[in-house]
């Protein structure tokens, strides 16, 4: 798996973290975790699993990874929800 960092406008070490995180947890996510809901046929049952699964992966980010970024010191960005 992989994801891209658009870095022509990226000078520091900073910048890069900045415009990485969190999304990068996302990934890594993708890549390392497999989730009961790949294996499910029935869309209603899918759907359920997936959701939950996402409340499961946005909790532990909100509660647990942010903290930690924060106590390493790394810059992150969080856009605000909805479209600009």
């Amino acid at each position: 798996m992989e994801t891209c960092l658009w870095g022509e406008m990226i000078r520091s070490r900073q910048d890069a973290e900045y415009m990485l995180y969190p999304r990068v947890l996302a990934v890594a996510e993708r890549a390392w975790h497999a989730a009961a809901w790949e294996t499910i046929a029935d869309q209603k049952d899918y759907d359920a699993a997936r959701h939950d699964d996402w409340l499961q992966f946005a909790s532990a980010v909100g509660h647990r990874e942010l903290r930690r970024l924060d106590q390493l010191g790394v810059r992150y960005r969080l856009p605000r929800p909805g479209v600009l």
